[in-house]
């Protein structure tokens, strides 16, 4: 039953992006309710505030609404980034997935049956080049490169990785959106309340 269950929010994601092409970045917990106030707008929620004591409750609160929820494991306060860390968003907050910086928790949160958005950071060449050479054995599910005004980059790298690819980080409007979509991106990132509201299908 439950990996039945979880297939299911896994479908209902992949719709969700598929039609929305935006992810809520939601840092802090007054952005919650405008989250989910504009839940007919976005993808889905990375939730990157809270700590362990609050975590499920604010998980709880999108799922409620319909919202695929990846918790920002570096983001939670008290978190402890190792298995029994992992245990605990797997088995108790529940998430549909996780984001992580970190290569090493990759493997680890995919044998908890969890999605994985690796967020990079392009800050040079020998980055660039060591994701082309490892994408292939990274166990992600989506590689989130960061930031997102490297339209070059981007479209390079969809054309090269074999992965569903999105973008955030500086981006403040909806322009920036679109061109990262234009790129090669499948959804962008963000906290900005007016790119939530957007559409971008025009």
């Amino acid at each position: 039953m439950i990996c039945i269950v979880k297939e299911t929010e896994k479908a209902v994601f992949h719709e969700r992006l598929t039609a929305y092409q935006k992810i809520a970045a939601v840092k802090e917990p007054s952005s919650i309710e405008k989250a989910i106030k504009y839940k007919n707008k976005i993808s889905a929620v990375f939730l990157m505030t809270g700590n362990i004591m609050s975590v499920k409750q604010y998980v709880d609160l999108f799922k409620k609404e319909g919202l695929p929820v990846f918790v920002h494991i570096e983001k939670i306060g008290g978190l402890s980034l190792n298995n029994e860390g992992l245990e605990f968003i797997a088995n108790y907050v529940k998430p549909l997935g996780i984001v992580t910086t970190k290569p090493g928790l990759v493997i680890k949160a995919k044998k908890l049956k969890l999605l994985v958005i690796q967020r990079v950071f392009m800050i040079d060449t020998e980055v660039y080049k060591h994701m082309i050479e490892s994408v292939d054995q990274n166990g992600a599910d989506i590689i989130e490169i960061m930031p997102s005004r490297l339209p070059h980059i981007i479209q390079l790298l969809s054309k090269q990785i074999n992965k569903p690819l999105i973008t955030g980080g500086l981006l403040s409007e909806k322009a920036h959106a679109l061109e990262a979509l234009e790129n090669g991106a499948v959804a962008v990132t963000t906290s900005n309340l007016d790119v939530w509201k957007a559409d971008l299908t025009t």
